[in-house]
């Protein structure tokens, strides 16, 4: 962060992030009031899809029938691998190593990355969470996938989409004013339908949203 615009309750905000993580070694990096609400929510026989794992990957499998977790770098692959393993996890989880070096600003309109997601039938995810790499064609890749009333959660939204409910005296860094990209934005169009549950731990913005039911 540029010192200029350093803010000391950003700073407390850290400390308090830093603490909670502490104390909640196993919890996905999220934001806590969003892990709470998925603690709540996700349900045994629940079938799950991530792009980006971690923590979560191990978190998501203790909860879920099943997960489809897919990871872009091989070392992390190896690492999150040897968890699962170490967990007892790991028959819950497909996890799929797919490479992937493009970069948010320049989002493929396909990617083998992305189109994990086409192995999927069409309303059968009771959630999926986006959390990696060129997140605007995963988000386009799996909306189908998710059933009515199941969940689509986007990590670090505030990169990318921008949010009035969020309160304005917020220290979260990257505050948008418009969606980062044109594909954002008709992103943002095909989710107003979406009921969004924004969460917020001054550092970074989880947002939830809930698939509605065909008009």
């Amino acid at each position: 962060m540029n010192i200029r615009t350093f803010k000391p309750a950003y700073f407390v905000k850290r400390v308090r992030q830093f603490a909670y993580e502490k104390r909640h070694p196993d919890a996905p990096w999220l934001t806590p009031s969003a892990v709470l609400f998925l603690e709540s929510y996700l349900k045994p026989a629940d079938v799950g899809f991530e792009w980006g794992s971690g923590r979560s990957t191990v978190w998501f499998a203790r909860r879920l029938g099943k997960l489809v977790s897919v990871e872009a770098s091989r070392q992390w692959y190896a690492t999150v691998t040897g968890r699962l393993v170490t967990a007892q996890v790991s028959r819950k989880v497909d996890y799929q190593y797919i490479p992937c070096e493009c970069q948010e600003i320049d989002e493929p309109v396909e990617h083998p990355y992305a189109s994990a997601a086409r192995t999927m039938a069409d309303g059968s995810l009771d959630f999926a969470l986006v959390d990696g790499k060129i997140r605007a064609a995963c988000m386009r890749a799996i909306l189908p996938k998710i059933k009515v009333g199941g969940l689509l959660i986007l990590d670090n939204a505030e990169r990318y989409l921008p949010n009035d409910r969020i309160d304005r005296r917020t220290t979260v860094p990257q505050r948008r004013s418009k969606p980062r990209t044109p594909g954002w934005a008709r992103l943002m169009e095909e989710l107003q339908d979406w009921r969004c549950i924004s969460t917020t731990n001054g550092i970074s913005d989880t947002r939830v949203r809930i698939k509605p039911a065909p008009r």
